[in-house]
């Protein structure tokens, strides 16, 4: 009987062993070509994956990153503990509802539309007087169009819908950014030389972020782990790498700003290619 009481007690404490040594963090990603994307093994590729990939490589976590629709990673996020996002835009609404680990990429968003279809607007609440704009559902963009009081919202699940709707004329504008234009006009094969970029509304930053309630001690840990990897010469390595294929696949103007993928401005109207 005692022996069978040590037998039940040592299962019960390799258990609880186990249990403690689990990997409890949860990496969450989005879609967001070219900087997360499903490459041709079937394996999520991206400079924004590659990064993360490096920085956790410094850290005791071995969780695997995974990939949902953005409102479904955001919610959670928004809900849970124990959990990493990205790309995640740091903005004032999000500022105290996340922990910011390091930022990935700058990108200028803006409105996009055919050329000579929309005159240039000079300010977001300008959006007001056109049809239909396009956004994708759950994004800080779609969130902006609320806030200023816009009616005349189409929201899309995936990114790529919402290139397609613009292309074939279902809404009249998009807002988004230059390099995801890039991206999905050369995915899905359409010539995109006549859209064009009517209104520049900000650069936004996009940032590896953790949930609020998760533990003060793995969020130190991820960010002293984003420092040192980014001081290393394996991040510049990495970074030049990407650089050098987003400006030859994709025509990019972009370049390396306090360890940061800083994408330019884009040309206005019909310069805009």
């Amino acid at each position: 009987m005692l022996k069978q009481g040590w037998i039940f007690v040592t299962t019960l404490l390799l258990s609880q062993w186990g249990w403690a040594h689990e990997d409890p963090l949860v990496i969450l990603t989005h879609p967001e070509p070219p900087f997360v994307y499903t490459n041709d093994k079937g394996e999520l590729d991206g400079y924004a994956v590659q990064l993360v990939q490096g920085i956790q490589q410094q850290t005791s976590s071995h969780a695997p990153i995974l990939l949902h629709p953005w409102a479904r990673v955001y919610l959670r996020a928004s809900t849970e503990a124990n959990l990493m996002v990205f790309s995640m835009v740091r903005n004032a609404e999000r500022e105290a509802r996340f922990h910011w680990i390091t930022p990935i990429t700058r990108n200028p968003h803006a409105l996009f539309a055919k050329n000579g279809v929309i005159k240039r607007l000079d300010k977001l609440s300008d959006l007001a007087v056109l049809p239909a704009v396009g956004v994708q559902r759950g994004d800080f963009r779609e969130q902006l169009l609320i806030e200023a009081g816009l009616e005349n919202i189409v929201s899309y699940t995936t990114w790529e819908q919402a290139v397609g709707a613009l292309l074939k004329d279902r809404v009249n504008a998009l807002f988004f950014s230059g390099a995801g234009i890039s991206y999905f006009c050369m995915q899905l094969k359409e010539d995109c030389s006549d859209i064009v970029n009517v209104y520049q509304h900000q650069v936004e930053t996009t940032y590896l972020a953790m949930s609020m309630d998760s533990p003060i001690s793995q969020v130190r840990e991820w960010q002293e782990a984003a420092a040192r990897y980014k001081e290393s010469p394996a991040f510049k390595y990495l970074a030049e790498q990407w650089l050098t294929r987003y400006r030859k696949d994709f025509g990019f103007t972009l370049q390396l700003q306090d360890n940061t993928l800083y994408f330019a401005q884009f040309r206005e109207a019909s310069q805009w290619r």
